[in-house]
């Protein structure tokens, strides 16, 4: 399970789930099936007092946006913002830290409703890279996924692979489905031919 969201929300979440690899904050560090012990990258948090200030103000200027703080990013979330204001000052925050960031090894993107800053090796396109090798050419492989880092994960799955976009956005996927409703089916087709087997 590659995610953007935090270690401890996909230990919550899923961590018991038998055989079940994690790697959250996009792979920043992973989990392999099986096994208890975390391996990745190391968290170095004193770039955030720089970008925390930046990500306060716009909080100051925009009602309803908040910041989460993760292990290895820092999140600008605006979702209730109203949608154009949010859009065009979320250009703004990338630009002005695009600028901040140029020199060092982070950067700032957005995604749905989000502006996150972390480390540029922090994408889901790198931990397939680390993983599928283990595996043999004849492995089923599945992703999915609705926003732009998932994009990294489409880009570094084999031609043999089940890639699959959910919404309408142009996408290296093979495969897109509308909506999430149509993922839970796909999911639930998939265990049945498996309990088939």
């Amino acid at each position: 399970m590659v995610s953007g969201r935090r270690r401890s929300d996909l230990e919550r979440w899923l961590g018991t789930i038998p055989n079940l690899g994690l790697a959250p904050e996009h792979s920043a560090v992973w989990r392999l099936p099986g096994s208890q012990t975390w391996q990745g990258g190391e968290a170095d948090s004193e770039w955030k007092e720089s970008v925390r200030p930046i990500l306060r103000h716009f909080v100051d200027r925009v009602p309803g946006s908040l910041i989460e703080e993760k292990e290895f990013a820092l999140v600008w979330h605006y979702r209730l913002v109203e949608a154009e204001i949010g859009e065009w000052l979320a250009a703004e925050l990338v630009a002005m830290l695009d600028g901040m960031l140029a020199e060092t090894e982070l950067r700032a993107y957005r995604g749905k409703k989000i502006v996150e800053v972390k480390p540029i090796w922090a994408n889901k396109g790198s931990v397939v890279s680390e993983l599928l090798p283990q595996y043999g050419n004849d492995a089923f492989v599945l992703g999915i996924g609705d926003d732009r880092t998932d994009e990294d994960m489409f880009a570094q799955l084999p031609s043999s692979a089940w890639s699959v976009h959910v919404g309408g956005e142009p996408t290296q996927a093979r495969y897109s489905v509308p909506d999430p409703q149509r993922v839970i089916a796909l999911l639930e087709q998939l265990t049945t031919v498996g309990a088939l087997k």
